[in-house]
This record gives structure tokens, C-alpha cells and sequence, in this order.
């Protein structure tokens, strides 16, 4: 089970389609599942606006261990924290459990504030950091 440092978590269930020939899922997808628990995490903070091409983030970094294969029928529960803000990124770090409860994998990812309109990284602005520190009082 996890420990208390993650506050957010949703779960998903397994899909036919995330399996591989050998009857587990497919390890592309967990990033699929990583990226469905951080835009959920997000919108829990309410930093998704109704325009999600108006969220001015990218993805810039993503790793994944894995440490229990997931399969079908299944339900996996993604736990999802802010663990680091920057000036213009903010490191995600995600830990996936199997339905008993198992450490299935763990991950982060580091998002940077982006100017689509000028192709370059913005600081972080003041209003996502004060939401992010409220909701993670760690930081």
C-alpha cells in the first residue's frame, strides 16, 4: 500500500487493448496511464481550462520502473504528486499498485510552462504555484 505522501489518486481499469502477446500490459502504456492520472491530478487542482490547447505545458521528461506486471482484470490505481516546483518545470512523481494492492511500477515526469506562440519554456505562474504548494504542502 502506499504511504502518505501521495494525496491524489484515480484509478483505471485494464483495457484488452493494453495487453501484449504475453497477456500483460504492454509497458508504452503505462505511459498512457501516467499521463490520464496527471491530467486528472491537474483538473482535481483546477489548472485544466475548458481550452485544454490553453494549458501552455509540455512533457520533457519521462521515466518508468517496473517492478509487477498488470493484466487483465485488473483495476490499477495511479497516486500522483507534485514533488518539485522549478522556475519553469515541476517534476510528477506517480506510483502505479495493482488491484491487491501490489507496487506495480513507480515513475516521474517533468512538465515544463510553455509559450507555444514563442516556442519557449515560461516560469510557473503564481497562481499554479499557489495551488500546487496548498494542495502539496511538502513542497
Amino acid at each position: 500500500m502506499t504511504d502518505n505522501l501521495f494525496r491524489f489518486s484515480t484509478t483505471l481499469e485494464i483495457r484488452w487493448r493494453d495487453l501484449d502477446a504475453l497477456g500483460h500490459v504492454n509497458n508504452a502504456v503505462y505511459f498512457t496511464y501516467l499521463e490520464q492520472a496527471r491530467v486528472h491530478y491537474l483538473r482535481e487542482l483546477g489548472l485544466v481550462p475548458s481550452d485544454p490547447s490553453a494549458i501552455g505545458m509540455i512533457l520533457a521528461e519521462t521515466s518508468c520502473q517496473f517492478k509487477s506486471p498488470l493484466e487483465l482484470g485488473e483495476q490499477v490505481t495511479i497516486y500522483v504528486r507534485v514533488s518539485e516546483l522549478r522556475n519553469s518545470s515541476f517534476i510528477v512523481e506517480y506510483r502505479l499498485e495493482g488491484g491487491d494492492g501490489r507496487l506495480a511500477a513507480t515513475a516521474r515526469s517533468a512538465q515544463v510552462c510553455y509559450d507555444y506562440q514563442n516556442q519557449r519554456s515560461i516560469p510557473i505562474s503564481d497562481q499554479w504555484r499557489e495551488i500546487i504548494i496548498a494542495y502539496e504542502p511538502g513542497l
